[in-house]
């Protein structure tokens, strides 16, 4: 407890550093220099931030701070290095290891609150018809907004559910992207050599998910069975060609549209579980009740490989942007109800009771491996979905409010589905699952107010959440950050498990 008051206390002096900084602080941001043909520039900033619950039963958080750097050296315009750094406390991992700061690439449970993270880092050069770039990278493909169905080449951190702009949460891999132009084609390539784990929360950070929460005693035919669970972190898989990622994506402009057709293979980056469970079964000498009987149960993540043929477009239409993508998966896992499948499997009861009729008759104690049902089956899916987007002009903010207020807002309205085949009622999911998106943006008083609506809504379920985030520049290099979750939903689905997790976030980013 202490070590984490003195942790607070840490980020309050760091937000106390830098409110006493900012009167000093010059109107632009970030350092550049030019040497002969080398131009070098360093720029980022600080962010440190609170957040504040909503619901008290939910974990506490502590106050966050994060030091992002973006270092850019280029050379006759031909050859440029890129890196990014992120450096910072992480005020929502409850379980700190203490050990490292830098954060591992095989570990899904880094648990570090002090943290070192780089983000990129690449080498990158440009040719007459093709660009080259080796080392750690971010690649981004599809048209929808958050959430592509034709993306798949980057592992998330998923340690605050999705909650983060989407090229925040991804984490770059090591390895080569070609991009070739000729006319109108485009053609893209990336060959991941190495397999990068995603992050997940830790069983005592904030967003851990309620879905994989098993409690102290678990009540069966039996009884109330005590359980002593261990989430266990990744098994790295070998590093041979065999478990590379590759994907070539081939895109072709035309009349000012986009379209491109695309082909992934490796390791699938949603995150799925397995469980094995042992129970101990041993006497007790009381003749009303023989035998005693402990669960020890294991969770660890599991990895597949998947292959995924996708399309994706964006085409203009009057004052309208259509976008569309669609994807076949095929070896996808899909998980089920984990806590249901610890409780209800009859093979399962029958093995222990067949070993406590033997420790009741015998007086031996016994530990027997307790069979459980699959935590994830593998399915072929279909993944699509549609989005228009549009941005308010000054002619039709006029006819709408009478007055320019709404000039330049933007608006997308976005529809995701999925399709599960050979569907299974064991599966969290529906054979079809529906997500509706809706997103507002618009900027107030001269760009020095900003201010953004996120909104989904799953019918399936009547899952939803409800995202508002303001930016407020106190000065041009001092921004104010305002944002809030709101959750709802049943609480066995993948979003309404968090409908406890409501809060507000209140924090500064300052630009170096």
């Amino acid at each position: 407890m202490g070590r984490h008051r003195g942790r607070r206390h840490a980020s309050a002096l760091v937000l106390g550093a830098v409110l006493l900084a900012l009167p000093a602080a010059p109107g632009t941001a970030g350092v550049e220099h030019t040497t002969g043909d080398t131009r070098v520039r360093l720029s980022g900033w600080l962010d440190v931030w609170n957040v504040i619950r909503l619901h008290d039963d939910t974990r506490h958080e502590d106050p966050s701070t994060t030091l992002s750097l973006a270092f850019q050296a280029t050379h006759a315009e031909r050859f440029r290095l890129v890196a990014r750094v992120d450096a910072g406390f992480d005020g929502k991992v409850g379980n700190p290891s203490g050990s490292n700061p830098v954060l591992p690439i095989d570990e899904i449970y880094t648990n570090r609150d002090l943290f070192l993270d780089f983000d990129e880092v690449y080498l990158e050069t440009f040719l007459e018809n093709v660009e080259v770039r080796i080392g750690a990278q971010k690649v981004s493909w599809g048209q929808l907004d958050e959430i592509q169905p034709t993306d798949h080449l980057n592992p998330e951190d998923q340690t605050e559910f999705f909650f983060r702009p989407e090229l925040e949460r991804k984490i770059a891999v090591p390895g080569l992207r070609l991009l070739g132009f000729q006319g109108p084609w485009t053609i893209d390539f990336v060959w991941n050599p190495v397999h990068i784990a995603y992050r997940f929360p830790n069983e005592r950070d904030r967003w851990f998910p309620p879905l994989l929460a098993v409690p102290d005693v678990v009540d069966t035919s039996l009884g109330a069975v005590p359980a002593r669970t261990r989430y266990l972190d990744l098994d790295r898989p070998a590093r041979t060609l065999a478990h590379s990622d590759v994907g070539v994506r081939l895109t072709r402009f035309w009349r000012g549209g986009e379209f491109s057709l695309s082909l992934f293979h490796g390791f699938d980056k949603t995150a799925t579980f397995g469980a094995r469970t042992t129970a101990d079964v041993s006497p007790t000498g009381n003749p009303a009740a023989p035998v005693d009987i402990r669960a020890d149960i294991e969770i660890f993540p599991t990895l597949h490989r998947i292959t995924a043929l996708g399309f994706d477009m964006a085409i203009p239409v009057w004052l309208l942007a259509l976008r569309a993508e669609v994807a076949w998966i095929t070896g996808r896992f899909h998980s089920t109800l984990l806590q249901e499948e610890l409780t209800s499997g009859e093979g399962a009861l029958q093995v222990v009771e067949e070993a406590a009729m033997r420790v009741a008759a015998g007086g031996s104690a016994e530990r027997v491996d307790v069979p459980l049902g699959a935590a994830a089956l593998e399915r072929d899916m279909l993944h699509y979905g549609v989005g228009i987007d549009f941005v308010i002009s000054e002619l039709l903010s006029e006819r709408l409010v009478g007055t320019t207020a709404l000039a330049g807002s933007f608006i997308l309205l976005q529809l995701l589905e999925e399709v599960i085949f050979d569907h299974d009622e064991r599966l969290i999911v529906n054979a079809v699952e529906h997500s509706l998106g809706f997103t507002y943006r618009q900027s107030f008083f001269d760009e020095r107010l900003r201010g953004e609506l996120k909104l989904a809504y799953i019918p399936n379920h009547g899952d939803y959440y409800v995202w508002p985030q303001v930016t407020y520049k106190i000065r041009p290099r001092c921004h104010l950050l305002l944002g809030a979750r709101i959750i709802g939903g049943t609480r066995t689905q993948r979003v309404g498990q968090y409908r406890d997790h409501d809060g507000v976030r209140l924090g500064l980013r300052v630009f170096l």
